[in-house]
């Protein structure tokens, strides 16, 4: 089976500027920070803009560190105020832990759009598992948990036979340095289990310098695993790099990108 997949991330609220940059296809995948600090303002902004690009067959995006008011935990603690999400919140919904998207928004997910939060969907017969978790950076931010058995926690629920994985977080030495300390700051965990799981093909962001892809080398009948940071923005949230696109070949393994500068 060949799909052509796009992959972006780290729009932070500028997600209109890819406008005319995405040439369509099967699936475009955003690997989260869709705003600057998720005020629903901004995550409906974005899911319009979302839900109105026709030309691929499915669109899946998850949420970031940046993307506060998904975490509900995040969200339950400051109260909602801050978020500019109140007018929704009840006793019922903070009681409850809201479901963001089905309790706050006042915007409804196209059937063709997915959020994945932990969890897996199948499309074409292709299985994809997304994640917002990231390692724990500085305090406050969403979806953060430590290095160790906390995050492996989150890792091990990744089911054995997906093909996509998702994560916000890159993995460890791969299109993961941080300028500032050029040091490399993915998980460690997170590469320990795609090396278990081997999925075809994993997207990831966060680290805006860190923009490219790489592939992650195996010894045995498998063959690489095609990781990616896709974030659009550069360091000063600057929309500075180009969506990634490219056919992949599900059976033999093959990648093409369809832009030359991209290989």
């Amino acid at each position: 089976m060949k799909m052509r997949i796009t992959h972006i991330s780290d729009t932070h609220n500028k997600h209109n500027q890819l406008n005319g940059k995405l040439p369509g296809g099967d699936i475009l995948i955003h690997s989260g920070d869709i705003t600057s600090i998720g005020r629903k303002s901004e995550v409906e902004r974005f899911i319009k803009w979302f839900n109105g690009i026709d030309n691929y067959t499915h669109k899946i995006f998850i949420a970031g560190n940046h993307d506060l008011t998904f975490d509900r935990e995040v969200l339950y603690r400051d109260k909602a105020a801050y978020f500019d999400v109140h007018a929704n919140w009840t006793d019922e919904v903070a009681e409850g832990k809201p479901d963001w998207l089905k309790d706050i928004l006042d915007i409804e997910l196209n059937p063709n759009v997915y959020y994945l939060e932990n969890n897996f969907i199948e499309v074409d017969q292709i299985k994809i598992w997304g994640s917002p978790i990231s390692p724990t950076f500085g305090y406050g931010w969403a979806f953060n948990k430590d290095r160790g058995s906390e995050i492996n926690e989150v890792w091990n629920n990744i089911p054995n036979d997906t093909d996509i994985v998702i994560t916000h977080s890159p993995i460890y030495g791969y299109c993961d340095k941080a300028s500032n300390t050029n040091q490399n700051v993915g998980c460690e965990q997170l590469y320990h289990r795609l090396q278990e799981v081997k999925p075809h093909l994993h997207f990831a962001g966060h680290i805006h310098e860190a923009y490219g892809w790489g592939t992650i080398p195996y010894k045995d009948e498998w063959g690489d695993i095609y990781t990616f940071n896709g974030c659009s923005c550069n360091l000063r949230y600057e929309v500075f790099n180009e969506p990634i696109t490219f056919d992949y070949n599900f059976t033999t393994r093959q990648l093409e990108f369809i832009h030359e500068e991209q290989k």
